[in-house]
């Protein structure tokens, strides 16, 4: 995956994982003001009404960071869906820079080649924030480490050949691993935060004493 490419792939991603976070931001500061005037109205008394104007102001954050997750995770599926070949190519190109006899059937075990796997993507999370988000996204849906330790492992065929071969081969096998439809981002968490904000919205107005 030539350089220019993984460039844009990133960008777009990063594209993704921005506007979700602004997109879910924004709907949470609006409904919050939105529950307020409704829940004000129906509050009698001052202890709620403090309370609730709390969760009015608290509550944004928590869009924020559901925002944060939601968008990795359509970073993740967006990359995995359209160039995920590609990407187990770049990672696994990357290993075999970093540890050219990594491949040798005396490293070739499991263990092995899931630490320097795991070195390997922590390196290439701390070039950007969303690389880190990507991978970090990537790795609570899909164990792609653990994934791509077995296929260099097991499969015979792939230290035979040249790197690129050896690359394609893995690459290949790794994202024939992949379920697109496990990546999509949860709807049921956003749900939970809507609900449970209104709820503590209707309880600091009705309920508090």
């Amino acid at each position: 995956m030539a350089i220019k490419s993984i460039l844009n792939v990133t960008a777009l991603a990063g594209v993704k994982l921005s506007s979700r976070i602004i997109a879910y931001t924004a709907f949470g500061i609006v409904f919050n003001i939105i529950l307020f005037f409704v829940c004000a109205s129906m509050a009698s008394r001052q202890h709620g009404g403090t309370v609730l104007i709390l969760v009015s102001l608290l509550a944004p954050i928590a869009y924020f960071f559901i925002g944060q997750k939601q968008g990795a995770a359509a970073a993740v599926h967006f990359i995995v869906e359209k160039h995920g070949e590609d990407l187990s190519r770049f990672v696994i190109g990357k290993l075999l820079d970093a540890y050219p006899n990594i491949l040798d059937s005396a490293q070739a075990k499991s263990a092995i080649i899931q630490e320097k796997l795991n070195t390997q993507i922590a390196s290439l999370s701390e070039q950007s924030r969303i690389n880190k988000a990507i991978f970090s996204s990537l790795m609570s849906k899909f164990d792609f480490v653990s994934v791509a330790a077995r296929v260099i492992e097991t499969n015979a065929t792939v230290a035979k050949g040249s790197r690129e071969e050896a690359v394609d081969g893995i690459s290949t096998a790794i994202h024939n691993e992949f379920d697109v439809d496990d990546l999509k981002p949860d709807l049921q968490t956003p749900a939970i935060l809507v609900g449970g904000n209104i709820a503590l919205s209707m309880i600091s107005a009705l309920l508090l004493p």
